[in-house]
Formats: structure tokens, sequence, C-alpha cells
């Protein structure tokens, strides 16, 4: 069951892997999840009620072993709310890949358990991946044959998109966030192809092309954000 309202505070669940998580980049203070508490608890202020969010990030992980640990990561906590983040590691061409059906598949699950503990559910896209500075994926012919770890990813995106579409839950489209930033910058004349994500460098590290960075951090933060002004989450906090 979720947190009572009694004492005023709700609780978010923000489930994921890396990204959620923070690793390697990023402070613990400065990731989306703990941007989120600091700007909706700033919001409520006055009201009587807050928000404790949680993170329950593991990197590395994809949905199917995020599911092994849901009764610990999620429904523990007893969540009003939860934030689900994942894709990114479903994409990989190692053990860790899963088709874009079975992420379906595993988001359906994690929606449905979500529900079963009456517990709200957000689904997020995986962020975008700057080829150029991933060299996990550089030279990999499984991804030369898809186009690049991005355009091989853009698949696992659609599939969060529809599956929230299907289960009508409210889809927060990160990647679409961080692209139209890149379109921006091209129009900007920054750059004379927006698809190579080059000019996204201060919001996805160059280190490895894939973690944001904190600015990264914040711009999924606000996206979050705008989804649940959006949805209305936020004045049922009141």
């Amino acid at each position: 069951m979720p947190s009572s309202q009694n004492d005023g505070c709700r609780i978010i669940v923000c489930f994921g892997d890396s990204v959620t998580q923070g690793t390697p980049h990023v402070a613990p203070e400065d990731t989306f999840p703990a941007l989120l508490e600091r700007r909706i608890n700033w919001h409520l202020e006055g009201t009587g009620a807050s928000v404790r969010v949680v993170n329950s990030g593991v990197g590395g992980e994809n949905a199917a072993e995020g599911l092994a640990r849901f009764q610990a990561a999620v429904l523990d906590h007893r969540p009003d709310l939860v934030i689900v983040e994942f894709g990114l590691n479903e994409a990989r061409y190692d053990e860790k890949m899963r088709s874009p059906e079975e992420y379906r598949a595993d988001l359906k699950e994690i929606i449905g358990r979500c529900r079963a503990a009456s517990a709200e559910v957000i689904l997020t896209t995986p962020n975008a991946i700057i080829d150029a500075y991933h060299e996990y994926s550089r030279g990999v012919q499984f991804y030369v044959d898809r186009g690049g770890c991005n355009r091989h990813l853009q698949q696992y995106v659609v599939a969060a998109r529809e599956v929230g579409e299907s289960e009508g839950v409210p889809v927060c489209d990160v990647y679409r966030w961080f692209e139209e930033l890149a379109i921006g910058a091209e129009f900007a004349g920054e750059t004379r192809d927006h698809r190579d994500l080059l000019t996204l460098a201060p919001y996805i590290s160059r280190e490895d092309g894939v973690h944001p960075t904190a600015t990264g951090q914040r711009l999924i933060a606000q996206a979050l954000y705008s989804t649940l002004v959006r949805s209305g989450w936020l004045e049922g906090s009141i």
C-alpha cells in the first residue's frame, strides 16, 4: 500500500539504472531524484505537504534485473508514485541485451506490480547516446550494422512510448528533450547536423557518451517536473 498522506508526506521511488543512481559522474545531491525532491518541496512549502524521493537506481541493470529486486527497491518504501527509467542497458550487445519486445514486457510487468500496490507510475524514455564518445560501441559491428548505438537505442525509446500509451501511464520523453536541444543547436548554427549529437556534450559526459552530467541530470529533473505538473500529480500532493 502507498504511504498515507496523514503526515503530509508522499513517497516517490525512482527505479532505474545508473542514470537514476547518478554513477559514475554525478554527486548524489546532483542526481535527478535529489533535484526533484528539492524542487517539489520548494513548491509545496507552506502547504503542510511534502515528498520524499527514494533513489532506487543500480548501475548496469536492465529492467529484468530490476524486477528481481522490486520488493526491496520499490514496494518496501510504500510509494505513491514510481518513476521507471530503464532501456540503456537493454540496448547493449552483451549478456545484458533484451529485445524491444522483452523490454516492453518488463515495463508492463513493472506497471502491473506498481498498480497492484496502488502506486502510480511514470515511465521515462532513455536519454540519447553520443556515438562519437561512446567507446563501448565504437567500431563494434553489431552497432555498425544498425547505424550506430544511438540509432539502435531508438527502438527502445519507441517501445517505452508505446507501453505508456497502451497502459495509460504518462511518459516523460527524456530522449526527446535531449534531441530538441540538438535540433535547437542546429537551428542556431552551432552544428550543421544535429544527428551527431555532439552539441549535447554539456549534458552527456564526453568520457563515455551515455551518462548525463550534472547539467544533464538537471534537464531530466526538469522534464520529470514538467510531466508531474502536466499530469496534475503535483497539485494532488497538496
